[in-house]
């Protein structure tokens, strides 16, 4: 019980810094917008802005595409750079819509490297987290075909393993097909957020850059804070279950 009361705190402390991180990046907008802060940045935009196209020239080649794919495939068997790392750097080498078809390959390619081994190899951790939730098993289970739902949302919101849910829904009977399709919709948000991103790394002070992190930090707050009320929710109904059982 004090474990569980431990874990709710660090996922409360956790949707704090995400809460206190997008008041600190609307503060940081405020400044950007003061005429003492342009003048100083203004100095450092034509170098970037340089650098910025010396990459595009010479660092979109069919080989950078294939060091991306690798990098994908490297993520299913390593504790390798974050998807958003991988997306950022392609965005800054190539344009907008050729990186999303180069991500969106790319982690089609992990969602199914990773399925197959949850489908050979089980649901790893995530499994037997998700087995000490009955209702969130059955959840994503819904008679071992896989909830699209819950896959798509799962997608859809940060701070949820990506590795993780393609190892558990291997272990149900979603056809791998349906898995990838789904899967692919539910990140297409992410991967054009972190493209935006990447696109406008060379221009930090700019709001294309800073307000695409905001709803990402923002629902990574919602998801710890829910995590916590969960957790503190199953300590309480085991701490009432056990009073009624000593009344009784």
């Amino acid at each position: 019980m004090k474990e569980k009361k431990s874990w709710s705190y660090i996922f409360r402390f956790a949707s704090f810094i995400c809460f206190l991180t997008v008041f600190a990046l609307l503060f940081l907008l405020r400044l950007f917008a003061t005429e003492s802060f342009m003048s100083w940045y203004n100095r450092y935009t034509d170098t970037l802005s340089d650098f910025e196209i010396w990459l595009e020239t010479y660092g979109a080649t069919p080989m950078a595409v294939v060091i991306i794919f690798l990098n994908y495939a490297l993520k299913a068997v390593l504790p390798w750079f974050p998807v958003s790392c991988i997306c950022v750097a392609s965005a800054v080498l190539f344009k907008w819509y050729d990186a999303l078809v180069i991500n969106l390959i790319g982690i089609s390619i992990l969602f199914i490297l990773k399925f197959l081994w949850g489908k050979h190899h089980g649901g790893g951790n995530a499994e037997k987290i998700l087995n000490r939730y009955g209702a969130a098993q059955r959840l994503v289970d819904e008679g071992k075909h896989g909830s699209a739902i819950v896959l798509f949302f799962s997608r859809l919101l940060p701070s949820i393993p990506v590795n993780a849910v393609s190892c558990l829904y291997g272990t149900t009977d979603m056809p791998l097909w349906r898995f990838v399709i789904i899967s692919d919709l539910g990140i297409m948000y992410k991967l054009i957020t972190y493209i935006i991103i990447g696109r406008n790394v060379f221009d930090p002070a700019s709001a294309s850059f800073v307000v695409p992190f905001i709803p990402l930090i923002f629902l990574s707050g919602i998801i710890c804070l829910s995590i916590s009320g969960a957790i503190g929710d199953r300590k309480n109904k085991k701490v009432n279950d056990y009073t009624n059982i000593k009344k009784g």
